[in-house]
């Protein structure tokens, strides 16, 4: 079902809102705790804190340093301890009663990563989290729009062609999503968990179908990005943590890994397959236009709401920035760095490289949107900035062969 706004001004609905967010230390929760504390007239931000406030304070400042003050002096934030794993987040009575009473967006941007994290933590940091929100919210008096920010790998198990913006099924008599969980966690296995490249996106997978297939009296909509990238311009010019940067990351396993010599080395992944790969604050913006817009069911963001290259394309790139010093010295190294991630990084490609065309159909008519959470951004220049990350990467990697002793 789809409830969609045709004529709204899209910063303006912000007013007097009251969101709650969780994932707020993360690259994308980051992003959208900056747009929604400063750029749009939200009432108040109650961010979901792990551990302590000190902690989250500490990932911000080391993420966005020069726009922490202005997050905080909006007056809008307010921080909540509280564990995800615990039944109604382990919230306080207090906090717990102040959401009941005031929320009504909540967004869900909370995710554990992790490639190399089992089938069963995975569940548990990616499944359980989601659906206790969902009944917690049934108790929220005022709440309106639900987001979930789930993933455009919960569909690595569909065949080579279009991905559209709806709901798939691995089989037609698949058990219901509860079923299978209590199945993983009894066994730590799934029948199903060879479809997908990483546990976390089966994770993400049972957390979509439970979430629509719950009776909710709001709208639930669902993002999935494709792989996340630095920003373009918010909250700064190419924010995003290392870790966070799916591409960086095979970057330098890649350009550190033994088996590596030049870039002709990537001629071995099919050249025609899309590199999907979409800045943060444009996610961000997707997120909060279609928030905005009523939007509910499913919607993408990827790389047709920016640039879309092949690998083909991207690995001419990287061989035309990468500074001609530092390939000749990848060359000549021979590095051990990050096996067991190489090692399941390089094995996800091999075995789920497909030729997707992720379509982005449902933002169509929001791709001219201007403005702090507009699609259209004025005066990009594509190239300068993908220079400026390959190079950046490729110093990275050069200090690391120079600590080795090569």
């Amino acid at each position: 079902m789809t409830y969609e706004r045709s004529s709204v001004n899209h910063v303006d609905w912000y007013r007097g809102k009251v969101v709650f967010l969780t994932g707020a230390t993360g690259s994308l929760g980051g992003c959208l705790l900056y747009k929604l504390a400063v750029q749009l007239p939200t009432e108040k931000v109650y961010a979901l804190c792990r551990g302590s406030v000190r902690q989250a304070m500490g990932k911000w400042e080391a993420s966005m340093p020069d726009q922490i003050d202005q997050i905080f002096d909006s007056g809008k934030v307010h921080c909540i301890i509280g564990d995800m794993l615990q039944p109604d987040f382990g919230l306080n009575v207090d906090d717990l009663d102040t959401l009941r009473r005031e929320v009504t967006i909540v967004i869900h941007a909370a995710a554990e990563l992790s490639l190399l994290q089992d089938l069963r933590a995975s569940i548990r940091h990616n499944y359980f989290p989601a659906v206790e929100l969902v009944r917690m919210m049934t108790q929220f008096k005022r709440i309106k729009s639900f987001l979930f920010v789930s993933s455009m790998a919960v569909c690595t198990f569909l065949p080579a062609g279009s991905v559209e913006e709806r709901a798939y099924c691995i089989a037609e008599d698949e058990d219901p999503p509860e079923s299978q969980v209590a199945s993983i966690l009894s066994t730590g296995r799934s029948q199903y968990e060879d479809n997908f490249p990483v546990p976390y996106a089966q994770a993400k997978y049972l957390a979509e179908h439970a979430i629509f297939s719950s009776n909710v009296p709001f709208s639930v909509l669902v993002i999935r990005p494709s792989s996340i990238g630095p920003a373009i311009q918010d909250p700064r010019p190419f924010y995003g943590p290392e870790e966070a940067i799916p591409v960086h990351t095979f970057l330098r396993l890649l350009l550190g890994s033994r088996e590596y010599k030049s870039w002709n080395d990537t001629r071995k992944v099919q050249q025609d397959i899309i590199v999907d790969e979409i800045p943060v604050d444009l996610v961000a913006n997707t997120c909060l236009l279609h928030i905005a817009c009523g939007t509910a069911g499913i919607v993408h963001a990827g790389a047709q709401l920016y640039k879309a290259l092949t690998v083909r394309e991207y690995s001419n790139k990287c061989r035309q920035y990468t500074p001609k010093s530092i390939a000749h010295q990848v060359a000549k190294a021979s590095l051990e760095q990050n096996s067991a991630l190489l090692k399941r990084v390089t094995g996800v490609s091999d075995n789920y490289q497909r030729a997707w065309n992720i379509e982005c159909r449902r933002s169509e008519a929001l791709r001219q949107t201007t403005g702090p959470i507009g699609l259209y951004i004025p005066d990009h220049d594509f190239d300068l900035a993908l220079k400026v990350r390959i190079e950046k990467q490729s110093r990275q990697v050069a200090e690391r062969i120079n600590q080795a002793g090569y």
